[in-house]
């Protein structure tokens, strides 16, 4: 029977049908209505969520045999042994729905939205009766109230210092808050209300607290209207000191919003989001505007993410970022997203106001969008430069190349020689992303003869490694510079020592001519080829060209040192004394060559006679 032939009322709908296979057999079974598919691990873990208002059309270009898939999709999908549907009865229904569940469950392939660790934030804890504004580096899932990012540490200090000064709160600890006896400072100066001795009620500070939320989420205008009743209920109460206080708090907010840049007209309820991608890693760049007043940016890592197009990128943050923050009347977009009228209605149900998402824009809102996107490109390419957080870098790592877990100590190997002569192996540490440059080290060949890249690879490994049984601790990836040959090498060597559970192996292979570079890996029948710019291939290239450049320089001197050694043995009557006495003085064969009689005399140990057969012998006709 049909899944779908006795399903019941589109009202209770919210049900899921899973699925145990993930290929096109099932495709038939899946109606073409709006809702929500997961993919599931065998575990059942959540790998992905997504939402669709024809959902067999959308799970077509997952299962379907004949779309080109991104990398990352298909390794979710081959992680994936189920998937689910819950059938919604309207497109705006599966927005929810999806953003539900990406909020509860953090699915590893969706976007998730992560804030800049780097930029400081304001806490506003809403859950203690006398609550305290505290300066926090990043946002966490506690019910409590986050404003920012601010840009600086001294702009989020300035600001807490205006609202100190302004609105009263608390600076002192839960703990001291509930200790304290006496009055401090603060509440002298007029900074502090003095809830810990209960100068003020909980009520009195309830409402201050709403002040403040006022004021941080920029709604500056509509606080001056509620403090002027305030102060005109107190004077018709004759109860003028509190119409002074509120009277001065209104002049000190009116100050303070006389510096701030006014772009648009007092009506300008705006959220500008810019969007830039480097390395296939999204950042969005916030800009609020309220009242007409560009209040600061806030700055966005959409992490994790399986979607590639612009749009999706887009839709995923509204869904995530608005569930828990103040909608504006208007969020300017760079372009039309898909789901617009879904998303619109949404956000217009949560602010209690029609809610307009905006492309296309002209004068001040294209001026700013511009901005936004800049300022978004200029944080993104920051933070390429190896600021991204390690553990989001080493999941795609673990991703990409099927790790059984993430890496921390990953070493790359690489063998420097010429025509088999001057063989060096050369072995980089990178610990959490960055190289540990005192771990790096080189190796002579001693064992091979000649033009044999596998056994210089068997050489240095087995070297390595007996090395890292005994104490310096083994890598949990180790890259060699090479194909499915010099892998397999190391394959087997791994394999002999008993090291295949400690050691996972990769190998990353130049493209000739101009072709793409292939990642190979053991047990895979064929390599994959990422993009140009993904951040997985980006890394390995990194470590792969660090052993290179490391191995080469050394390669060169050994190969010098052995030119210099195997000219000069030719020369009658010098021996190794005199010739390391030539390189101590001279530096370089290249200086003994073109030294005069005169010059060569001066070395000592020299003699007139050895110093005209040294100029002889680099200046005959041949040489």
């Amino acid at each position: 029977m049909h899944p779908f032939d006795s399903r019941p009322p589109l009202c209770n709908l919210m049900k899921p049908f899973r699925f145990e296979k993930t290929d096109s057999s099932v495709l038939a079974s899946i109606p073409r209505v709006p809702g929500v598919y997961l993919f599931r691990r065998s575990d059942d873990e959540i790998l992905y969520v997504g939402k669709s208002k024809q959902l067999r059309n959308r799970l077509a270009t997952y299962l379907g045999t004949g779309s080109v898939k991104p990398s990352k999709t298909r390794i979710m999908l081959k992680k994936a042994v189920s998937f689910e549907i819950i059938v919604t009865e309207t497109e705006k229904e599966a927005l929810i729905l999806e953003a539900s569940i990406i909020k509860k469950y953090r699915p590893r392939y969706n976007i998730l939205l992560r804030d800049d660790k780097a930029y400081p934030f304001l806490r506003l804890n809403m859950n203690t009766p006398f609550p305290r504004l505290r300066i926090v580096r990043s946002r966490k899932q506690d019910g409590a109230l986050y404003f920012g990012p601010y840009p600086s540490a001294g702009a989020v200090k300035k600001t807490a210092k205006y609202i100190s000064s302004i609105f009263g709160l608390r600076s002192c600890s839960d703990r001291v808050m509930k200790t304290k006896s006496r009055t401090c400072l603060l509440f002298q100066i007029n900074r502090c209300t003095g809830p810990c001795c209960r100068k003020v009620s909980r009520d009195e500070y309830s409402a201050i607290v709403k002040q403040v939320r006022l004021f941080l989420e920029g709604n500056s205008n509509m606080l001056i209207g509620k403090l002027t009743r305030q102060m005109t209920r107190a004077s018709e109460r004759l109860e003028f000191e509190k119409a002074a206080k509120i009277r001065d708090r209104i002049h000190a907010i009116e100050r303070i919003m006389e510096k701030q840049s006014v772009v648009a007209d007092a009506s300008a309820d705006w959220d500008i989001l810019g969007l830039y991608v480097h390395d296939g890693v999204p950042v969005i760049s916030l800009l609020r505007v309220r009242n007409g007043i560009l209040y600061g940016q806030e700055i966005h890592h959409l992490a994790g993410a399986v979607q590639k197009t612009r749009h999706e990128l887009l839709s995923s943050f509204i869904c995530q970022f608005y569930q828990e923050n103040s909608v504006p009347r208007e969020v300017v977009l760079e372009s039309e997203i898909p789901d617009a009228v879904p998303i619109s209605q949404w956000l217009a149900e949560r602010a209690g106001k029609k809610v307009m998402l905006k492309n296309g824009v002209r004068g001040i809102r294209r001026r700013l969008l511009k901005m936004a996107e800049k300022n978004a490109g200029e944080v993104c390419l920051t933070r390429a430069h190896g600021s991204i957080a390690w553990s989001e870098k080493a999941q795609l790592i673990a991703d990409t190349l099927e790790l059984s877990r993430l890496p921390e100590k990953i070493e790359g190997l690489d063998i420097s020689t010429t025509g088999g002569q001057a063989a060096i192996g050369s072995l980089v540490v990178f610990l959490c992303g960055n190289p540990l440059r005192k771990k790096f080290r080189r190796y002579n060949i001693k064992e091979v003869e000649g033009i044999d890249d596998y056994a210089m690879i068997r050489e240095v490994l087995e070297r390595r490694l007996s090395r890292g049984t005994v104490g310096d601790g083994l890598p949990e990836l180790l890259l060699i510079d090479g194909g499915r040959g010099q892998l397999g090498q190391a394959e087997r060597l791994v394999s002999c020592m008993d090291l295949s559970d400690s050691i996972e192996l990769v190998a990353l292979a130049k493209g000739k001519n101009g072709e793409d570079e292939k990642i190979f890996r053991p047990g895979w029948t064929r390599p994959i080829i990422l993009q140009p710019h993904d951040p997985v291939l980006l890394f390995l290239q990194r470590v792969r060209d660090e052993a290179h450049k490391f191995g080469v320089a050394a390669h060169r001197r050994k190969r010098n040192k052995l030119t210099f050694k195997s000219d000069l043995n030719n020369v009658p009557g010098i021996g190794p004394v005199r010739q390391r006495a030539l390189l101590s003085n001279l530096g370089s064969l290249k200086s003994v060559r073109l030294a005069s009689v005169d010059r060569l005399r001066q070395v000592p140990g020299i003699s007139n006679a050895q110093a005209v057969k040294i100029y002889e012998y680099f200046h005959k006709p041949e040489k």
